[in-house]
């Protein structure tokens, strides 16, 4: 009778102790989520350039209305994205143009192939050459707001000046030497025109008095 209630207990036990293996087995491909193998820059790594945040990880990402995207933001505070990132296979890419010298912090968030989101931030120091132009950042991350972010740093447009926006008023042509010329000896044509019909006319005049004084004389003989 103790045998067999004991051969049972074991039976019992080595079941139950089966039932948990698999359970265990079968729950940890589910919990297990992917995450971030490498990632350049790396944490705390010091560069001197850099073009683009690149992040590798175990798994193959989704990609679903931008929810896998990295962040850098600046010491000033600004966003240094210089568009969204982009997904090929396990590795997100982030192209970003740097300012000013100082602590960059990355902020990333992804999608695995399970479809849970995980996300970290870690941060870098970025210390380019003396004549390394820094980069304008921008107020707003890159992702999903390309149209509405600007640069709070960049110089505005100046507004036209009135004097730019003024039409040109009408110039009065300079006389030319021939004009002048031209315009004297039609002023001298028309004096002289005047001088010879005056002296015809009180030619005339002298005339027609001679005639009317000796008809006169003869009238009167």
């Amino acid at each position: 009778m103790k045998r067999t209630i004991s051969r049972a207990l074991r039976v019992a036990t080595l079941g139950l102790a089966s039932a948990v293996a698999a359970t265990l087995l079968v729950s940890s491909p589910a919990s297990a989520h992917d995450n971030l193998l490498d990632s350049s820059p790396a944490a705390g790594e010091t560069v001197t350039s850099l073009n683009a945040v690149s992040l590798t990880f175990s798994g193959e990402l989704i990609d679903f209305a931008q929810a896998s995207f990295a962040q850098v933001v600046g010491p000033d505070g600004l966003y240094y994205e210089t568009s969204c990132s982009t997904i090929e296979m396990d590795v997100l890419t982030t192209p970003v143009a740097l300012g000013e010298p100082g602590t960059y912090t990355i902020i990333w968030n992804a999608v695995s192939s399970d479809g849970h989101p995980i996300s970290e931030k870690y941060d870098f120091q970025y210390a380019p050459a003396a004549d390394a132009t820094p980069a304008l950042g921008w107020n707003l991350p890159a992702c999903r707001n390309e149209s509405i972010r600007v640069q709070p740093g960049a110089t505005p447009a100046a507004p036209p000046t009135a004097a730019a926006t003024q039409t040109p008023a009408a110039q009065t042509p300079t006389p030319t030497s021939a004009t002048v010329a031209a315009s004297t000896n039609t002023d001298e044509g028309t004096i002289a025109f005047i001088i010879a019909g005056s002296a015809i006319a009180l030619g005339v005049l002298l005339l027609t008095l001679v005639w009317l004084a000796r008809r006169r004389r003869r009238r009167a003989s």
